[in-house]
Formats: structure tokens, sequence, C-alpha cells
């Protein structure tokens, strides 16, 4: 919709705030046929858990990446897709400050969630766009630079063991293109 000269609005195209509002109103909907709980905080909205959970979270394993969504898509569309490989958890969709989705999300299911992997990934979420679903893993890495050429990476992660003594390591040299080595 475009306004007129008249103060009406001329059918061309909906305004952004229409459709954030029917977006809105859609997402508001889910939650009211599931009954799950919904918090939005630090640029991610929460769906889930399902209501009446007792116990603890899943574990880790059952959590899934999910990437390639399309930036307009929300929970409304989401859920349904997933609910269909198994009870979802909780789904966590990463939001930018605009409240836009930013293309990719998290699903973690009250069990084994490689069914989701089967059917889901590379599957048609609207016409040529394909979402990604594949496990997810801790994002849990340092980087440490720069490094003086004479320290040892057994020198490294001697010192690292001070600090933390149940880390575990996996290390990759990366090594400036003019480095000689």
């Amino acid at each position: 919709m475009i306004p007129s000269d008249n103060g009406g609005w001329l059918v061309d195209e909906t305004p952004p705030f229409l459709e954030s509002a029917a977006k809105l109103l859609a997402v508001l909907a889910l939650k009211e046929r599931t009954g799950y709980k919904m918090l939005q905080d630090n640029r991610q909205r929460t769906y889930g858990p399902p209501p009446g959970w007792d116990g603890p979270p899943p574990p880790h394993g059952c959590e899934l990446y999910v990437g390639n969504i399309p930036r307009d898509m929300y929970e409304d569309e989401l859920v349904p897709q997933f609910e269909r490989a198994g009870q979802i958890y909780e789904f966590r969709l990463m939001l930018e400050s605009s409240g836009k989705n930013r293309g990719y999300g998290f699903v973690k299911f009250s069990n084994e969630a490689y069914r989701a992997i089967q059917q889901l990934n590379h599957s048609e979420v609207r016409p040529g766009r394909f979402i990604i679903v594949c496990p997810s893993f801790n994002n849990c890495r340092l980087f440490i630079k720069p490094i003086p050429r004479h320290v040892t990476k057994d020198h490294i992660l001697e010192e690292m063991k001070t600090v933390n003594t149940c880390m575990q390591t996996h290390t990759h040299t990366h090594t400036h293109p003019h480095t000689e080595l």
C-alpha cells in the first residue's frame, strides 16, 4: 500500500509495519496453539521448553544448527517443519537489534535429533530456498596472538592449564605469509 493524495492507500505493496504486525500475530498464534513460552533476550528469541516439562534439559547432542533461513521467516513457519521430526524442547532464532531474523537458529529436541537432519537438511522452505540442518557444536574457541616466536605450543598449553585444569585442546597453527619457519 502506498499513501494516496486523498489520504487513503493505493494497493501496491504492504507497508512494513503491517507485515511486522502480521508476523507478530502469527508467532503469538503459534505460542497460543502449543502452550510453549517465548522469551526475547540478547538478540535471540527462545521458544520453549514444552509446557509441563519436568526435569533437566536434553543433552547437547539433541541440538541442531539451522542455517540459510529466509530473513522474513519466523517460528510460526519454522516450528511446524521441525515438529514433524519429533518433540521440540527449544527453538532459538537469532535476531538483529531491529527484530529481523539473522538467517540462522538452533533447535533442541527432547530426545534424539538425527531424524530431523535426515528429514530437513537441504529441504526447500520457500521456492528456491533450502535450509541447512546439522549438529550444533559448542563454539568455545580462544584465539591467542601475537605469540613470540620463541614460545612453544607445549609452553602455551602448560600456562593455560594453570588457569583451567579440565581444558580440552585442539590447536591450529596459522602463520603469517611472510613468516619464516
